[in-house]
């Protein structure tokens, strides 16, 4: 199995060249797997084939909102609506165990060579580790204080109501990262104790950390970079801009703020960012505006304008491509890279239905948070949301080449597997 991140089927297995070796023998495909936040269901999409294999239900666990593969047969759906998290065995399309929590689960994280699942909390600024083969519970870290009774209110920053940002595993395996939007901190945790080895605020609240093997040793000491999300509504100036933060942490378990860079406050939050290459960080802001930021000086490049609600980019490498998913609009961006200080923008092209006075007064995403471009970089697979449309747009024709409707009413994110 490998989870995939830019890797994934050939172009040929969409257009129904691919799926068996000439002796007859099943070669491995490429599944995605997405939650229906608004039921039980999940869903096994067979991408090769552009075709639904199953539907799961993960009751009593509610709201799956998406998806995490963990293991090579088994994935955790992260039952955002209960105080739970369920196990599913994506090979033979059965719920394997709901573990009881004591939050309901924002996000996962896990190592290769690491027998821990880390799960971070929605309700509750905290994380907690369990065992990745037995499904056991083995120690809670955090705040164990409901957020709506918390005496700090996290609804003037971005990003909604999650307590905790992604939680993030370092290479050592014995150390994690526990983004906690409720305090607005960083904490530094050992696996062995509660009690965090060091914290530091955040300007606001924070997403999520990325950084480059280059930068970071073994140990996972090194230089680290994080999102911090900024305020909700940009004419609140009394909330630093959304920016990425740069940060080192040493053997000493310290960590240290390098500096800072900030979008423009008018640009509203921002939630996601990517590395393209070794040296850009790629970060799409909320009203569509993407910046290019050198790694080195952190200050911007370029910039190009995207859709409302800018949030997520995956990156074809073969076709030196982007494509920036517009959450709030009704088409992704796509992005020509072949200057990544020079990008231009070459479509928009319609993937989802707009979004209703109904849908936008909940909050709710027209485009799904997980996407996928296959191994030939020529496909990039989504979904769009509210109408639960699974659809591959064709890189090389900028069209929607092939979708199907999953029965679901709102399904928004989810992980690419291959087997």
């Amino acid at each position: 199995m490998r989870r995939l991140a830019l890797l994934g089927v050939a172009a040929a297995t969409l257009l129904g060249l691919g799926g068996c070796n000439s002796d007859n023998t099943t070669t491995a495909q490429t599944h995605a797997l997405y939650g229906d936040y608004e039921s039980s269901k999940v869903f096994n999409i067979n991408v090769d084939r552009m075709s639904l294999d199953s539907i799961m239900n993960v009751s009593p666990a509610l709201g799956p909102y998406g998806v995490d593969c963990e293991t090579d047969t088994e994935a955790f759906a992260l039952t955002r609506r209960s105080d739970s998290i369920a196990v599913i065995n994506f090979r033979n399309n059965r719920v394997e165990k709901v573990i009881p929590l004591k939050f309901h689960p924002r996000s996962t994280a896990t190592l290769d060579n690491l027998d821990l699942i880390l799960v971070s909390g929605k309700t509750k600024p905290m994380s907690v580790t369990i065992g990745k083969h037995d499904h056991e519970v083995k120690r809670y870290f955090g705040e164990d204080v409901d957020t709506s009774v918390h005496p700090v209110d996290t609804a003037d920053y971005f990003g909604g109501g999650n307590a905790t940002g992604h939680p993030f595993w370092l290479a050592d395996g014995k150390r994690f990262l526990m983004l906690d939007r409720v305090n607005r901190k960083l904490l530094l945790y050992t696996k062995e104790s509660d009690v965090p080895l060091a914290q530091i605020d955040t300007e606001t609240t924070a997403h999520h950390v990325l950084f480059l093997s280059s930068e970071v040793d073994a140990s996972g000491n090194g230089t680290y970079y994080m999102v911090l999300e900024g305020p909700k509504d940009p004419a609140n100036a009394a909330i630093p801009a959304a920016g990425i933060m740069k940060f080192t942490i040493d053997a000493s378990d310290t960590i240290t703020v390098d500096t800072i860079f900030h979008a423009a406050h008018e640009d509203g939050g921002a939630h996601h960012a990517r590395f393209y290459g070794d040296k850009y960080i790629f970060f799409p802001t909320f009203s569509g505006k993407v910046y290019v930021v050198d790694k080195n000086t952190m200050a911007s490049v370029a910039t190009f304008q995207a859709g409302l609600g800018a949030g997520h980019i995956t990156f074809s490498i073969p076709k030196r491509m982007a494509v920036v998913t517009n959450h709030k609009a009704t088409y992704v961006t796509v992005v020509d890279l072949s200057n990544p200080q020079n990008p231009k923008v070459i479509a928009n092209i319609d993937v989802a239905k707009p979004l209703t006075p109904e849908e936008k007064a909940a909050g709710k995403n027209a485009q799904a948070h997980t996407s996928h471009v296959d191994e030939s970089g020529r496909f990039f697979y989504s979904c769009a949301n509210c109408e639960a449309k699974f659809y591959a747009i064709d890189l090389d024709y900028l069209w929607i080449a092939k979708s199907i409707h999953l029965p679901g009413t709102y399904v928004a994110m989810g992980d690419f597997v291959r087997f």
